[in-house]
């Protein structure tokens, strides 16, 4: 079965994701740790700035579940944090909805589904991931492309950049002709500082990796600078997007406070987009800064759902048509063995009832092989319609296994599926 367990920011203030976040250097040891917990076969950990989420295939649910609250609250250090958990269908609509970017702070943003991928890799790479979860997984690909190709979902969204750039508006009026300074080159950056580059502003990428720095700036038309010029910098800019996981000195409540004394208190937008948060709260109530976080950036984005219904409905239906379907995957392939041993079963009876009739009747190929053409036949039209019932009963819960149980018995088959021995 799978299940789900984790917290997103739906129920979790950033406080509490900070408390869960895995740094990349320790990704491999936390994803193989939480595979070894009393329960889990398998598992896949989806960590974002939004949500920490561990998806895991199981034969016990109920003792892979207890593992693993306990060890992400471990991770907590004992602080309390809202974690959710899901189970079988709930659990795959979930993910689906996750990977579809319908559970997403900024809804059809397109990063989530890379994000899962990642995940993928990352547990692949760790030995974690076996034939079930990893099924699982492709199906959720095959979806969210669905929901991207067949639904206005991807056209309903907004990107980081774009939620950034209304929060700038707010307080400065138009981007365009503004400096903006981003800090760090991975995918955070590179979203916000193309959609604020398209809306007129000057873009300046500042990296600890001065390389990277220079890829993303000629990628989006900006300028590089070196980390040792960030001081320099944020005297100059207007806004500055965070994207990096490490906080700088320059973000320090009694470093800002100098900036923008030097400034000559000229309004300073600051947006952080890590988790844990780069810039500090304090510094965020020094006069002439405006600081928000990933959460201010997700109720902004809020705002606009309304506009988004169609897209979002849409959406759902074909997340809903999948999960049916893979219901009845599941359902023909648990009762499969049963189908084929009942079949085999049949057959074997039916074969030995037209090898004593030849015998009957005397040997002549040309008889042997119509008795043998109607017994077949006989054995299809008579099993048909309890092949059809058994392959809907593995979604019928209860009555359905109660179904299956009872096909076993009649046909007298031996639990495993095997057809019994030749009478």
């Amino acid at each position: 079965m799978l299940i789900a367990v984790g917290l997103n920011q739906k129920g979790a203030t950033v406080a509490d994701r900070e408390r869960l976040a895995v740094r990349a250097e320790e990704m491999a040891n936390v994803i193989q740790g939480y595979a070894a917990l009393g329960g889990v076969d398998e598992l896949v950990l989806l960590s974002t700035c939004y949500r920490l989420e561990i998806y895991a295939a199981t034969r016990c649910p109920s003792a892979a579940a207890v593992a693993l609250r306990r060890a992400l609250s471990e991770r907590a250090g004992g602080a309390e944090v809202p974690l959710f958990e899901l189970h079988g269908d709930d659990a795959l609509r979930h993910m689906l909805r996750v990977a579809s970017s319908l559970e997403s702070a900024v809804l059809g943003e397109p990063q989530i589904l890379g994000q899962v991928k990642e995940a993928h890799a990352r547990a692949t790479e760790a030995g974690v991931l076996g034939r079930e979860l990893n099924g699982v997984l492709h199906r959720v690909f095959e979806v969210a492309k669905r929901v991207r190709t067949e639904t206005a979902i991807g056209r309903a969204g907004v990107s980081w950049g774009n939620a950034a750039a209304a929060l700038a508006e707010k307080v400065l009026g138009t981007v365009r002709g503004r400096r903006v300074l981003v800090l760090g080159a991975g995918e955070m950056a590179r979203l916000s500082a193309q959609h604020l580059r398209e809306q007129g502003a000057e873009v300046v990428v500042v990296n600890r990796t001065l390389a990277n720095a220079e890829a993303l700036a000629a990628e989006v038309g900006g300028t590089a600078r070196p980390l040792e010029a960030l001081d320099e910098e944020l005297l100059l800019a207007d806004v500055v997007v965070s994207a990096a996981p490490a906080a700088p000195a320059a973000f320090a409540p009694a470093a800002l406070r100098a900036t923008v004394k030097a400034r000559r208190r000229r309004d300073l937008v600051m947006v952080d987009l890590a988790v844990p948060r780069a810039i500090p709260a304090e510094s965020g109530a020094i006069d002439g800064v405006w600081l928000c976080d990933v959460d201010d950036l997700a109720r902004l984005t809020q705002r606009a759902l309304a506009d988004r219904t169609q897209a979002v409905a849409d959406a759902e239906r074909v997340i809903e048509e999948e999960l049916a379907r893979f219901r009845r995957d599941q359902a023909e392939r648990k009762a499969a063995p049963i189908i084929q041993a009942m079949r085999q079963h049949a057959a074997s009876i039916a074969r030995e009832e037209v090898d004593r009739t030849v015998k009957r009747l005397g040997a002549d190929a040309e008889i042997e092989r119509r008795l043998d053409a109607m017994a077949n036949a006989v054995v299809s039209k008579l099993l048909h319609a309890p092949s059809t019932r058994l392959r809907r009963a593995g979604v019928d819960g209860p009555g359905g296994e109660r179904l299956m149980a009872a096909a076993v018995e009649i046909f007298g088959l031996p639990l495993d599926g095997a057809p019994p021995a030749a009478r």
